[in-house]
């Protein structure tokens, strides 16, 4: 199952749970905070639904995440070669820079995007081990330092102090020039800061090149169970 074929079943779930409710597509809207043109785009899966506002229904609906993907079925191997990275990040201008410059990038890239600081810490609570096929476990997470309702840098000391997150690398963006922003997120075990040049190229550059280092380089946590599992190795 494609990734566009997963949009348009969520969007049906989105219609399935509203006339569920009786709810005519004015009161969901209002609800989101959106516009029942825009709602009607997330329904017919146009629109892809971010994993924030995932969030935002399941709580909207009073349902269970998993209820919005209990018939997408076993991931095929297409989908185990795929590497989910989570995008933080609250601008728009950035948030397009950022997908169209790894558009092209030669391995498969599922990105979504939280666009709000609370939302995020929301959302990464919620994610457990065993929660990885109701939404998708990031392996691994890029990180704006201005955010609306929380810090980065204090989304970054979040996901290092839980368990169940603290071996995914997160590499911070920033436009700053602060030297004091960069050593602070070093200091919180960030694995890289990028700084959101000004140059497309320049930020296009940066970016593949980190992307290449975490997909081909090194093993992320994991495709390195899945390499040694499949290699009878015992994972301690």
């Amino acid at each position: 199952m494609t990734i566009d074929q997963k949009d348009e079943i969520l969007g049906k779930k989105v219609t399935f749970f509203r006339h569920k409710m009786n709810w005519p597509l004015k009161t969901l809207a209002s609800s989101l905070g959106v516009s029942i043109q825009q709602l009607q785009r997330y329904e017919k899966g146009v629109n892809k639904i971010s994993a924030s506002m995932l969030y935002q229904l399941s709580k909207i609906f009073k349902i269970e995440l998993a209820c919005f993907f209990e018939d997408f079925g076993e991931h095929t191997a297409e989908e185990e070669a795929t590497y989910n990275i989570l995008l933080i990040e609250d601008n728009a201008s950035d948030e397009f820079l950022f997908r169209k410059a790894l558009n092209d990038f030669p391995t498969k890239l599922h990105i979504y995007t939280i666009n709000d600081g609370q939302a995020a810490l929301n959302f990464l609570s919620d994610i457990s081990n065993d929660s990885a096929q109701i939404l998708p476990k990031p392996d691994l997470i890029f990180l704006d330092l201005h955010l609306p309702s929380v810090r980065g840098l204090d989304i970054l000391k979040d996901i290092k102090r839980k368990v169940h997150l603290n071996e995914i690398p997160v590499i911070v963006l920033s436009s700053s020039l602060n030297a004091d922003d960069r050593a602070a997120a070093y200091g919180l075990q960030a694995s890289g800061f990028i700084r959101k040049s000004f140059s497309y190229d320049e930020f296009k550059s940066q970016l593949c090149r980190a992307m290449t280092y975490w997909t081909d380089v090194v093993d992320l946590p994991r495709f390195s169970e899945h390499h040694e599992q499949t290699n009878g190795t015992e994972v301690a």
